[in-house]
């Protein structure tokens, strides 16, 4: 409770001032990878340090298409840098619609700010919108890299949004979170894809994070054939092959981990002893952190390995509870087989 009060009497005041006043100055990068596509990068030196530690990227890529549809408005500090790039661009009289490709603060944090400045309409993913309309209060680091999750109406994704000169399907993609989605445009191949992708080889996990759920998006993007990625933290990827290739690694990734929990989960150990196993690094790193990663140090154990460890475990176990029912049932229908059929139903 005296947490609580110290959040309401020094945080808030600090928050609204830095949503306004950052406290570290922000740059902010445009580029056109492609025709009718306008990438908006806001970052600052604080951010760019951390995400090296992070798989190299950094944060609150936005993405301009068609100048009517924004994909991902940026997290809440990053606010005055976006409203002011807007206002350049012309933005303000032509967004009609913003699409989040998850729910997540980093990517929605200015979702109230598009709505205000342009009446812009929220769609996400229906799984999305609980977290949408009644954010949870963040984790300390996440309020203090970022800033507050803001809240902001949202209406559910169809299967498709037309712009101007081209039409994006929406392709579910669970497994960085629930309500994850893609946007994939089928002339040019180009993917949008949000968090799918990040780095390929990024351990640690929130524990919304399901591994199994990811393995099988990602199995359905390299479907597609993509010729051109851009992720939400600004890694563009160009050519088939290139694409392929990094999605690949990310698909390989995680198939590796789930097969080491599925190869070394046994009874009588704790999931920090699993996790251990699984990941088998032995630097300093993995010494302070219990084997849990550097991002768990950082963040009080809310980004972890065994995070996506859980996420296999579960799908082991509804796996072999299914295979002993099925045997259950074949032992039962043996050892009590059905009665000769009555005549009169031939």
């Amino acid at each position: 409770m005296i947490g609580k009060w110290l959040r309401f009497l020094l945080w808030q005041p600090y928050a609204l001032l830095c949503r306004r006043f950052p406290l570290w100055p922000f740059r902010v990068i445009i580029t056109r990878p492609v025709e009718y596509v306008t990438c908006i990068r806001i970052d600052n030196l604080i951010t760019r340090l951390l995400s090296r530690f992070g798989g190299g990227y950094d944060f609150a890529v936005c993405y301009l298409v068609d100048e009517s549809l924004l994909v991902d408005t940026g997290f809440p500090w990053a606010r005055r840098s976006l409203r002011k790039t807007l206002i350049e661009l012309g933005g303000v009289e032509t967004i009609t619609t913003v699409i989040n490709t998850h729910y997540h603060e980093d990517h929605t944090g200015n979702n109230d700010l598009l709505i205000d400045l342009c009446k812009a309409q929220v769609l996400v993913h229906r799984d999305a919108i609980p977290e949408m309309r009644f954010p949870a209060e963040l984790r300390w680091y996440r309020s203090f890299l970022f800033g507050p999750a803001q809240q902001a109406d949202a209406s559910p994704l169809g299967a498709a949004v037309k712009t101007a000169h081209t039409t994006l399907e929406v392709i579910d993609t669970p497994g960085h979170c629930p309500g994850h989605i893609c946007l994939f445009e089928p002339d040019r191949k180009i993917l949008f894809s949000g968090d799918l992708y990040i780095a390929s080889d990024l351990d640690s996990q929130l524990g919304d994070a399901d591994g199994p759920l990811w393995i099988t998006s990602l199995e359905k993007v390299l479907e597609l054939k993509p010729e051109c990625l851009f992720d939400a933290h600004g890694t563009v990827f160009e050519g088939v092959d290139a694409v392929e290739e990094q999605l690949q690694r990310k698909l390989a990734f995680l198939k590796t981990i789930r097969n080491r929990v599925y190869q070394f989960s046994t009874e009588g150990q704790s999931i920090q002893e699993l996790t251990r196993k699984v990941f088998d690094r032995h630097g300093l790193v993995d010494f302070l952190s219990f084997g849990e990663g550097w991002l768990s140090l950082i963040t009080g154990s809310d980004f972890s390995r065994s995070n996506i460890v859980k996420s296999f475990l579960r799908e082991k176990f509804r796996i072999e509870n299914v295979v002993e029912d099925a045997e259950s049932s074949d032992n039962e229908f043996q050892r009590n087989p059905p009665s000769s059929i009555d005549a009169d139903l031939i």
